[in-house]
């Protein structure tokens, strides 16, 4: 999961899903149904827009396409307060055409392209795209200044000959479900909230490297992958976790340290997942780690003996909880 420029800059590679497109001048002429956005996690909120958007392609006839940005927005104009992303690009565009789209564009994000007004990227946009619809959540805007409000890009479109259509945010309760709620979740622990709101568990990628081996001589051998700096860091702690090596479509129980390991002071961040009842030497292979749940915070033990009686007592408890939800 390398990255080309840090929080947001992933290296765009080609999803096999549906089509992806890296421009607008790229797009073959035809009349679409359309929706835009950043899509970061494709959550929940995001999938019902994206269905809405297949659905009335289909009714219409007509091909629906995603128009995305990359980076990710909020990197690219609040670099130093924005957390990191949800899923990398290419699990987002799997994400996406899984919700049944015809089409994905990437919209390359840049201050420049942040200055357009609105008017001058909807013009361009029919142009190019050559909308029927343009769906788009009900809080949505773009444009210098987010001036593109709804209701503005709503007369926009009538002057250029197409509707756009306000689709209501997903609430859970008195919540809206957004990306912003998600990243807070993932940073404070609570991965079973970001669970809900995705529709599917968080999940930390990437190639299993060498450590210190110190789990392996305490009796918890960890498989340990480098957290990227491109994407949202969960709370350190110890999680309740499900594991998929390469390719694998079957998922292993396990247990995931998310820290820097204070008690033997190695200093680097690491995610350290022990598969439990599994010994194989797995190293340079691609790791996908599910985080279900946070069983306790991260902490300092005055002995390695203390140290290893919790884990002990951390494997009952992950081995509890992953026996309650059916999974060993």
């Amino acid at each position: 999961m390398a990255a080309d420029q840090g929080h947001g800059g992933t290296r765009l590679s080609q999803p096999q899903d549906v089509p992806l497109y890296r421009c607008l001048t790229a797009l073959p002429l035809r009349r679409r149904v359309v929706t835009i956005g950043s899509f970061d996690g494709v959550h929940l909120g995001h999938q019902k827009l994206l269905r809405e958007a297949n659905a009335r392609g289909q009714a219409l006839g007509l091909e629906s396409m995603v128009l995305t940005f990359e980076p990710i927005p909020s990197f690219v104009l609040r670099p130093d307060r924005f957390p990191g992303r949800i899923c990398s690009f290419e699990e987002k565009a799997h994400r996406i055409s899984k919700c049944g789209v015809d089409a994905i564009t990437v919209l390359e994000f840049s201050r420049d392209f942040s200055e357009q007004t609105a008017e001058e990227f909807m013009t361009e946009m029919a142009r190019r795209v050559h909308p029927v619809q343009m769906l788009v959540g009900e809080a949505f805007a773009l444009g210098r200044n987010r001036e593109g409000t709804v209701s503005r890009l709503t007369d926009i479109a009538e002057d250029l000959d197409f509707d756009v259509v306000p689709v209501p945010r997903l609430q859970d309760g008195d919540t809206v479900i957004s990306s912003s709620r998600i990243r807070s979740a993932v940073m404070t622990g609570d991965v079973a909230l970001a669970h809900r709101y995705l529709g599917r568990p968080f999940r930390v990628t990437g190639p299993v490297i060498h450590g210190a081996h110190l789990g392996r001589t305490i009796g918890f051998p960890t498989a340990n992958v480098e957290p990227s700096a491109d994407l949202v860091v969960p709370a350190d702690g110890i999680y309740v976790s499900l594991a998929a090596i390469g390719e694998e479509r079957q998922t292993r129980p396990a247990m995931t340290y998310v820290g820097t390991r204070p008690t033997v002071n190695t200093g680097a961040r690491l995610v350290e997942t022990h598969l439990l009842d599994f010994d194989a030497d797995i190293y340079g292979r691609e790791l996908k780690v599910d985080l279900l749940r946070r069983l306790r915070e991260d902490r300092r033990f005055e002995s390695l003996e203390m140290m290893i009686d919790q884990l002990r007592d951390d494997e009952h408890a992950t081995r509890d909880a992953l026996r309650s939800i059916s999974m060993i």
